[in-house]
């Protein structure tokens, strides 16, 4: 009950954002968050200060730290972004651990997490060992979990103290590269590079910071960000939004990529099937995340027609009776298939045998240069780095 009535005042708010929500009420509501966003922008100034006259000291570890970001609320492409950037370190005998804060993960009732702590319990959770999967989708959260699922030999760490996770990582792990998932606003722990993820399709919402837009920070701040990485990029469309980044940071270099897909994986069975399989069809669509659309216009690319599209809020956690239910919906309205993304899947419960195969959608990270490569990009860029 309370999950599901945090959801509709998140949709609510998101289309308030987006400027689908007419009348007083809406313009008062939007008068609100401005005024909020003031007291966030002062908040956000006075961290700053303090960093600045190094009253909060930011802690250095012997492991080279990069970090992925983003400056703006909700999904830029991230997970995908890390996962291809652990993948080519490790592969290139890096000893690689990703920390992530494990957003909205279940962290179970409050008394037994302090009781916990007084027994001294470790705060940082292992997700992954490299080897093992440890942990679950509801107690790591989605994202570290599905990096967990996709990388072998790297650790995945959670912690919202980072600093504490990458001493822990240094000292059980032997890290000498550590990631942090989303930490551009993490200004705990001192960092050798930061990347920051720009989506093509929304850069920055209503250029308002957030409570009253999808802002983290003024956009002035992406002058600390060492590599400024366009998501979602269409090859030679870029132009303005690229020149609007060197404005704001003529330091950083600015790369492009797109998420491409690469085959369909079966929920139920975890074989993998071809695209070729769902072109020329009719489907369902299931989503939980920040901007459904962009994933359902892959789907529709790839020749599929949507004849029913379900959509949650970000990191929904689904019961099997919901998904019992938009099976049978799918069903009825002549779908031959339910497709989700991969970030949704890793929150599905067992799913019951049923007629309707239920897949995901696997994508990766490319260049969108034409004949372009990511890995020998940034390669590259992280050489330059070291030097």
């Amino acid at each position: 009950r309370i999950n599901f009535m945090r959801e509709r005042i998140e949709k609510y708010y998101l289309k308030v954002l987006a400027g689908r929500k007419k009348g007083f009420s809406v313009w008062l509501f939007k008068a609100l968050l401005w005024l909020l966003s003031l007291i966030y922008l002062c908040v956000i100034k006075i961290r700053s200060l303090l960093y600045r006259l190094r009253i909060f000291r930011a802690r250095s570890v012997t492991a080279w730290v990069i970090s992925v970001g983003n400056i703006t609320l909700g999904g830029t492409g991230k997970t995908p972004v890390v996962e291809r950037l652990a993948s080519l370190l490790h592969a290139r005998g890096r000893k690689v651990v990703i920390i992530s804060r494990g957003y909205r993960r279940k962290t179970g009732p409050l008394f037994k997490r302090l009781k916990e702590k007084l027994r001294g319990a470790p705060t940082t959770r292992v997700v992954s060992d490299g080897h093992n999967i440890l942990l679950n989708s509801r107690v790591a959260g989605d994202e570290p979990y599905m990096l967990a699922v996709n990388l072998e030999g790297v650790p995945i760490l959670i912690n919202r103290n980072r600093v504490k996770a990458a001493f822990y990582a240094i000292r059980r792990f032997k890290a000498d590269t550590i990631i942090l998932d989303d930490g551009f606003q993490y200004l705990d722990l001192k960092r050798d590079l930061d990347i920051v993820l720009i989506d093509a399709t929304c850069p920055f919402g209503n250029a308002h910071l957030f409570p009253r837009g999808i802002l983290r920070e003024p956009l002035r701040s992406l002058a600390r960000a060492d590599l400024l990485l366009i998501t979602k990029a269409v090859e030679g469309e870029q132009k303005e939004l690229k020149e609007s980044l060197h404005r704001l940071n003529q330091r950083a270099a600015v790369l492009e990529c797109r998420h491409d897909p690469i085959y369909l994986y079966d929920v139920r069975t975890s074989l993998k099937t071809t695209l070729d399989y769902i072109k020329g069809t009719r489907g369902a669509v299931l989503v939980g995340i920040a901007h459904p659309e962009g994933f359902e216009r892959m789907i529709s690319e790839l020749g599929v027609r949507i004849i029913y599209s379900r959509r949650f809020a970000d990191h929904h956690f689904y019961s099997q009776q919901e998904l019992i239910d938009i099976i049978n919906k799918a069903s009825r309205r002549g779908a031959e298939f339910l497709l989700t993304t991969e970030k949704d899947a890793v929150r599905f419960p067992r799913l019951p045998p049923g007629n309707l195969p239920v897949f995901s959608l696997r994508i990766r990270i490319e260049s969108v240069a034409q004949g372009g490569d990511f890995d020998r990009e940034l390669l590259q860029y992280l050489r330059q780095r070291k030097q």
